[in-house]
This record gives C-alpha cells, structure tokens and sequence, in this order.
C-alpha cells in the first residue's frame, strides 16, 4: 500500500511517542519529538501532527499542559501499521536454547513450568504456556494404585506421553483382584480410544454387556469419570506475573494490580480466549479491553501457537502492561516458541 510522505512523517512521530512511553511510562511532549527528529521539523509542525494523532484518537493528554501518551486504540495502530519486526541476535537464540533444551529426561509438566519461568526472566514479563492433557490426546495406558478401600490413584497417560493423575472415591470397596482385573481391562479395551470418548464408548458397552463382565464395564466407568471430570481441556502454566506487577501502572494503583491477579487465578476465562487465540494458528496480540476479560484492562498479551505435527498443540506468550515493547516481546516469544517445539519433538523420539 503506498504512504504519502505526511503519513510516513506522522508515523514517526507516532513511533517516537509510543518507544519513549514504552521506556519512560511518562506523557511525551513536543520538545522530546523535535529532539528526536534534530530539527527537521518545526516544533509547530509537530504539535499540530500531535493534536491530529489525539484527533484520530491514537492519543490521550492526561491534563492541560502535560504531555501526550498512546491510548489503547493508539497501540493496536501502532502493532497493525507502524512497529518494525525485530529478530533476536543469534547468540541471544542460543542462549535460550542452551536454558529451554533439557540435558536430561524431564517431566513434560517440569519442562514446560521452567521454559516459562525462563521467558520470564529473559523478558520480565508474565510469561505463559498453554498446554494440552490427556483429555486432548488418545489412550496409551491407564493405571489403578490402590490407597485406601475406597480410594484409589489412577493415572492417565497419553499416547503424546502427557498424563494426569486423580484420587478418586469410590463408594463400594475395592479389592486387590478387583483393581488387577480393571487394569487389565483399561489396557487391552481401552488403549488408543480418545480420552474424550471413552466415557461415551463405555455407556455403550453398558447397554450392550448382559454377563458378569458388566460389573468391570460398571465400575471402570465410574472410576474414570470421576479422574476425567476434574481434568481440563488445557493447563496454564504462568510465571513472572510479580514483574508486572512491579510495573508503575500497577504500583501507582493497587486496585489494579489487585483486580488482574483475581483475574489471572480465575483463569477459565482467560484459557477460553486464548484456545480461541491459538486455534487461529498464528501470532495475535490483545491489548486492553480487546481480550474481554474484566481486570485484563492495564494489560496486552500476545501469543504464538506451538506447531506439532502439523497442528496447533498448544501456545506460548508474553502478558504484560499496554506499555509493553512489543517488538521485542514476540521476537522472544517466537524464539521460545521454536525452542520448546524442538525439546518437544526430542522428548517424543527419546
């Protein structure tokens, strides 16, 4: 699309506005933007762009007199149309290579816990991943561990090597043959069915069963929808949310940081937008009000889909105040992203 010389001006000016409010979370005034631009245009010019950019109402004047800073419309122009994309040196990517990649055989809820912690520290920021359980993958093995008569550990496993374990109450008592004999069932019946269609193809197996296996097909149905009824479609791992906190939005009104905490733990919300985020299979940044999630307001996010085989098997992404540097925050990110899916893919070859 072509730019006139006054859109490619007004751009500038723009940019030079929203770099300084990212670092100094200060109104910015004419007189910084003539320094910027050394002359090149008269300080009239540049108030008037100024007033035109409020205008458009890509800026907002706290008070009389003060500076100008970017209103949240102003951040959505400047992430569609202004800011320039920006790549990691190649010793920073090797860096967090060196961090993400494991040495050694690792926990997948372990791995994916530090790789976000590692982002954080790398960015100071709130950085998150979302991951699928084993209600998104098939069955590969399901395991009773007796802890009680009438309470037992079951343990899910995945065929993509992710699992989950429940405590779960029974109402009758179980015997030592009686969990051999449901083990034995759950991994020669079960094995390769989606976790998500088990339930429906063990009431099938209920109105069809008439002998005395019906009480196995009874009783393995009432255990795994116990386990499977508390086990969520995705996991949210979240670390560095005290970096934005810290921030001088946050610390200048508690309220605010108060109200985003609430809504981070609440978290249901948060994890519906974003598997609506992801499904997209591309990069997306929220800003402000745009998630819809009341107490997300102070705050963007932007997230990049975790590609597997071919489909999206979760994402990784930044949350941090409006005022966030959103150039460099996705060129962290997008690295991240292409680190823990190569930890992945050595994980499921190891």
């Amino acid at each position: 699309m072509y730019v006139t010389d006054s859109e490619q001006r007004r751009n500038k000016i723009f940019e030079y506005i929203v770099e300084s409010y990212v670092t100094t979370a200060s109104p910015v005034g004419s007189e910084f933007i003539a320094q910027k631009l050394r002359s090149s245009l008269s300080p009239a010019t540049i108030r008037n762009i100024m007033v035109d950019l409020e205008r458009a109402g890509f800026l907002h004047q706290p008070h009389t007199s003060a500076g100008r800073v970017p209103t949240e419309r102003g951040m959505r122009y400047y992430v569609d149309s202004v800011m320039q994309a920006r790549q990691l040196l190649p010793e920073q990517v090797r860096d967090l290579q060196a961090r993400v990649l494991p040495q050694k055989a690792e926990d997948v809820d372990v791995f994916l816990a530090r790789a976000a912690q590692i982002l954080a520290d790398a960015t100071q920021e709130a950085a998150f991943v979302v991951a699928p359980t084993v209600r998104s993958g098939s069955v590969r093995q399901i395991e009773l561990v007796p802890i009680g008569a009438r309470r037992v550990l079951c343990v899910l496993v995945a065929d993509d090597e992710v699992f989950a374990s429940h405590v779960v109450e029974i109402e009758e008592p179980i015997t030592r043959d009686e969990t051999i004999a449901l083990v034995r069932f759950f991994n020669t019946e079960l094995v390769g069915l989606p976790f998500n269609d088990l339930l429906t193809s063990l009431e099938r197996r209920l109105l069809a069963q008439t002998d005395s296996f019906y009480h196995v097909v009874k009783r393995s149905f009432e255990i795994l929808e116990h386990a499977l009824s508390t086990e969520p479609e995705e996991r949210l791992y979240i670390e560095g949310t005290s970096h934005v906190l810290a921030q001088p939005e946050f610390r200048k009104q508690p309220e605010l940081a108060e109200r985003l905490l609430q809504a981070i733990e609440a978290e249901d919300a948060w994890l519906e937008q974003l598997r609506a985020d992801l499904e997209s299979g591309r990069s997306l940044v929220r800003i402000g009000s745009e998630s819809g999630i009341p107490g997300f307001e102070p705050c963007s996010y932007l997230t990049v889909p975790l590609i597997v085989g071919g489909s999206v098997a979760g994402g990784i992404g930044i949350l941090g105040p409006v005022r966030m540097d959103y150039p460099r925050m996705r060129s962290f990110v997008e690295a991240m992203a292409l680190c823990v899916r190569e930890a992945v893919g050595r994980m499921e070859t190891s």
